[in-house]
């Protein structure tokens, strides 16, 4: 089958300080490195005996920004370098996307090339996971959103490809999109249903639909461990249309998340009596006594802070996992209030929040998520039997 398209995603090596959920204190951590990088490369140029001295607090060092300390190159903070970006499954937060600072771009730096670029991506396990994933994203994945590495596979490549050097660019006319799509792979499906419209839209959508099959995924299991996924005909064209359909509403689901409609049918519980606090520190399922584990999370009732308790979650939410782990699971888990040991750094989703001048949109989010995740299981349960083109048997 036809690789449809380049891959790539994003290795920092410095998390902590270039992800967080607050766009002001990442510009303020980034000044913080730079400055930091300058005052150093400057006594490097003044000592002949230099010797450099790492401190977390100050810098998180790695080798990339050690040769260019000795290389003595100038770091800028670049305002056009912060962007929207997803660490981990249905948790927005904002990157500082930089050269001078990211260890590895790869080729995402050609698919998201600028902060207002648009682009979709379908985001797959890597080579080697334990279960097959994937994700469409329209902003960057970090490399490990998914199992084994995330591989990014975009729409568009805005304004032509990488070049061959990650440093230097070619990016042509910002508004002229080249097709993320190898040559052949369109002719190579239009090919199996001759006279029949079939566009690269089509195509793509047909993808996630396609990926998201459990017959595809139980027929490949053992491929897709192995290798990156292969894309199989369907034999009739009134299943490719029906695969394209379900991808469609599908990736809007997965991509618009935040624009859905918040499930309604939970029953929110108030501890205390006045105006509830909508600040979260850390989501957690209430537990089931004499059990352990996992067995002891009761995943119909979430202890959202001191103020407020979910009850009525259906256990059908559960259903829809990413990397083995619920939609609903990643949302508990990492919406939150963490600090980094290392560099003493706060990541506080309640920024995030704040930025967006909506104090509950934590509570929004996990209510908004358990209607992904219906509605995903809804789409897939629907979806046809995989059958195979007599071309791919």
């Amino acid at each position: 089958m036809v690789r449809c398209s380049i891959s790539g995603a994003s290795v920092l090596g410095r998390d902590a300080w270039c992800y967080n959920f607050s766009k002001n204190v990442l510009s303020s951590n980034i000044h913080r490195m730079i400055d930091n990088y300058e005052r150093i490369r400057l006594e490097s140029i003044k000592s002949e005996n230099f010797v450099l001295t790492k401190n977390p607090v100050e810098i998180s060092w790695n080798s990339n920004l050690e040769q260019r300390l000795n290389k003595n190159t100038i770091i800028k903070f670049d305002n056009n370098a912060l962007c929207k970006s997803f660490y981990r499954p249905f948790i927005p937060s904002n990157l500082y996307f930089h050269v001078d600072l990211i260890a590895r771009r790869y080729q995402l730096a050609s698919i998201f090339p600028n902060n207002s670029a648009e682009n979709l991506v379908i985001c797959s396990s890597g080579v080697g996971s334990k279960c097959f994933t994937c994700l469409m994203a329209g902003a960057i994945a970090d490399l490990n959103m998914l199992e084994a590495g995330a591989q990014c596979f975009p729409r568009w490549l805005p304004g032509g490809q990488n070049n061959g050097t990650e440093d230097t660019l070619d990016f042509g006319d910002p508004n002229e999109k080249q097709s993320g799509f190898s040559p052949e792979a369109l002719p190579h499906f239009q090919a199996a249903y001759p006279d029949k419209p079939i566009t690269e839209d089509d195509l793509f959508y047909y993808i996630y639909g396609i990926l998201h099959s459990k017959d595809y995924r139980a027929r490949y299991a053992n491929n897709l461990m192995k290798e990156l996924p292969r894309i199989p005909r369907v034999a009739t064209y009134e299943q490719f249309l029906a695969f394209a359909k379900a991808g469609r509403e599908l990736g809007k689901l997965h991509v618009d998340f935040e624009e859905v409609t918040p499930y309604a049918g939970v029953t929110l519980e108030y501890a205390k009596s006045g105006q509830p606090s909508y600040r979260v520190k850390q989501m957690k399922w209430r537990k089931i006594t004499g059990k352990t584990g996992n067995a002891a999370k009761d995943k119909t009732t979430l202890i959202y802070n001191e103020w407020i308790t979910v009850k009525n979650i259906p256990l059908e939410a559960q259903e829809y996992t990413v990397n083995r782990k619920s939609a609903l699971d990643w949302v508990v888990e990492r919406a939150c209030v963490s600090i980094d040991k290392a560099s003493g750094i706060v990541n506080d989703f309640n920024d995030y929040a704040a930025e967006m001048r909506n104090e509950r949109y934590p509570l929004d989010l996990f209510l908004k998520i358990i209607t992904v995740s219906l509605e995903t299981m809804k789409i897939v349960e629907a979806l046809p039997k995989l059958e195979i083109h007599p071309l791919d048997k």
